[in-house]
């Protein structure tokens, strides 16, 4: 380690590095390429970085042009105030910004950009060109860098506003070009990332050229749902969920309209885009029963949250946050989206195209008790402001797997399966997290061969299994007897039900914490099957029972129970006035 006589200024170190001295200053150059590798490392980098300029200057009007994948042209005009003529050569040196002057100020930031990184970043890694003129009058200026020199800095024509043109990104860098996927990729991902922005910030109008073809362009109204009609489609804007809460404002997308990705999910905090694992799955957890597995909804949240209970100066690229109370954004948002997703309106088939097409869409709740079909032995759901099933009258079973009733101008159809899952899943779910354990006895006890981690996870978690209703001893070194099962489970499919949870126990999945999971696994299995007959007597007090539930409209695994056949609709599909 070097001795004290070393300490000083870096400068007055450069002097003094001996020979066989192995510890040395990097050259400026160096450092300014490993800075820019942490910022700039692919195209995409280089727009947002321009963009979050843009937006922090207070551009109404931002404009992206790209050529070959960003890597022959990336240009940004915007109209914000403008850069002087005596600073815009400033902003390419690093540390150098007009956000921030004081590390007290690091604790508030309220900007999208601060850490006066980003265009020396840019300019070590290519030719840039940067033109601007201020909002308050002067002349406009203009500066050309090329990997981090400055070549020219003079006066120029200009509008208000400032517009940076990247040229030649990573000419001087050839092993970063390597690393950059297929030009239709890295479009892509430069559109998601234009989208993204211009869903945060709805008020500003945002336009994307792509090989000189417009791909994007926002009315910058600060209209949410016109800017997601832009970014996806006007059916999409028109079905979302608007969410107006004390820190959590957006949209969100009913359970029925979903994506492949977690992509779509848009998490902003105070305008910024972050991302950011744990809030993605408080969001997640809000259509827990509502959605099917392996897909994910649309949203666009933006979270309103003190500047000082949020630190942004943990990533260099500013996308990742750290809350000071994380628990309470996650139940937050959680909530928020909870509350909206409980209003989300039944499904209903529609006609399609004037043809005898069906296709599944989500319509407003059906009204209350009207003049009709509504009966003794109808069903009212219990609670306002949840999703509820119209009055129905019980017509009969159709296809061994169907329930058909009558509601108030409607005909409904029921799946049985899955109405009688989440009947069983609400019943079990409530029994769990009372912790009352609900079980029959088996008429003839089933011994059951297991593994040997089977066998230690029977034994580890049998109290655990019993609060299931499961119960059982050792019956030799690799069996277990089992005396008794759920209440609600037919005996034929108690081996199978134990077999799966034996294995997640074995998988070092901790029980309590997924009541949902195994709520669902045991009423699944529980269910009246698809195929099976019923009696009429067990169909209405199933359709009765539904009704009571929390979310009757879909099964624990986010399949529809009910379709509703509007009588509008089925004289369109008769051509009947």
């Amino acid at each position: 380690m070097p001795g004290p006589e070393h300490v000083g200024h870096p400068a007055t170190l450069m002097s003094r590095i001996e020979s066989g001295q192995r510890i040395a200053i990097l050259p400026a150059a160096v450092a300014d390429g490993i800075a820019a590798g942490e910022v700039v490392d692919r195209p995409a980098a280089v727009v947002k970085e321009l963009v979050e300029n843009a937006i922090d200057a207070r551009a109404v009007r931002i404009q992206v042009r790209v050529a070959a994948a960003g890597q022959e042209l990336i240009e940004v005009v915007d109209d914000g105030h403008g850069v002087s003529p005596a600073d815009l050569p400033v902003a390419f040196h690093r540390h150098a910004t007009s956000k921030l002057r004081s590390l007290e100020e690091l604790r508030t930031i309220r900007t999208l950009g601060f850490r006066g990184e980003a265009l020396a970043s840019i300019a070590a890694v290519s030719e840039v060109e940067a033109v601007s003129r201020r909002h308050d009058g002067g002349e406009g200026s203009r500066v050309k860098i090329q990997a981090g020199e400055l070549l020219t800095a003079g006066s120029a024509g200009s509008p208000v506003g400032t517009r940076v043109t990247v040229e030649q990104l990573f000419f001087n860098t050839p092993a970063r070009l390597k690393f950059l996927k297929q030009p239709a990729t890295e479009n892509a991902v430069i559109s998601r990332l234009v989208g993204e922005l211009a869903l945060g910030n709805p008020s500003i109008g945002f336009s994307l050229e792509v090989d000189r073809r417009r791909v994007l362009e926002t009315p910058g109204t600060g209209d949410l749902r016109a800017t997601v009609a832009t970014v996806y489609d006007n059916q999409t804007a028109a079905a979302m969920l608007s969410i107006d809460e004390a820190i959590v404002r957006g949209l969100i997308s009913p359970p029925a309209l979903h994506r492949g990705t977690r992509e779509h999910i848009v998490i902003l905090v105070n305008g910024r885009r972050i991302q950011h694992r744990n809030l993605v799955f408080a969001v997640e957890q809000a259509y827990r029963g509502l959605r099917e597995p392996d897909r994910f909804p649309i949203a666009v949240l933006n979270l309103l949250v003190d500047p000082a209970e949020v630190d942004v100066n943990v990533h260099p690229t500013k996308r990742e946050v750290r809350f000071r109370n994380e628990g309470a954004v996650f139940a937050a948002l959680e909530r928020a989206c909870y509350h909206a997703l409980r209003q989300s309106p039944l499904y209903e088939l529609r006609a399609t195209g004037g043809g005898p097409l069906l296709e599944l869409r989500e319509t407003a709740i059906v009204p209350g008790p009207a003049p009709g079909p509504a009966t003794a032995e109808s069903v009212v759901s219990p609670q306002a402001n949840q999703p509820s099933l119209p009055p129905m009258a019980y017509v009969g079973q159709l296809l061994h797997g169907y329930l058909v009733a009558e509601a108030p101008d409607a005909a409904v159809l029921i799946d049985q399966h899955a109405a009688h899952e989440r009947v069983l899943f609400d019943r079990i779910l409530q029994r769990l997290e009372r912790g009352e354990p609900a079980s029959q006895l088996l008429l003839i006890p089933h011994d059951l061969d297991l593994t040997p981690p089977q066998v230690a996870a029977f034994q580890l978690h049998a109290s655990w299994l019993q609060t299931l209703g499961f119960e059982g001893e050792l019956f030799g070194p690799h069996t277990v007897r089992l005396r008794a099962a759920p209440s609600d489970m037919p005996e034929g499919r108690v081996e199978r039900v134990l077999e799966v949870l034996l294995a997640d126990l074995v998988g070092e999945r901790t029980p309590d914490r997924r009541l949902r999971e195994t709520a669902a696994l045991i009423a699944c299995h529980s269910a009246v099957r698809f195929g099976d007959a019923m009696t009429p007597e067990s169909a209405r007090q199933l359709l009765s029972s539904l009704a009571l539930t929390a979310e009757p409209i879909s099964c624990p695994h986010g399949r529809p129970t009910t379709l509703i056949l509007p009588d509008d609709q089925l004289r369109r599909l008769f051509k009947r006035p």
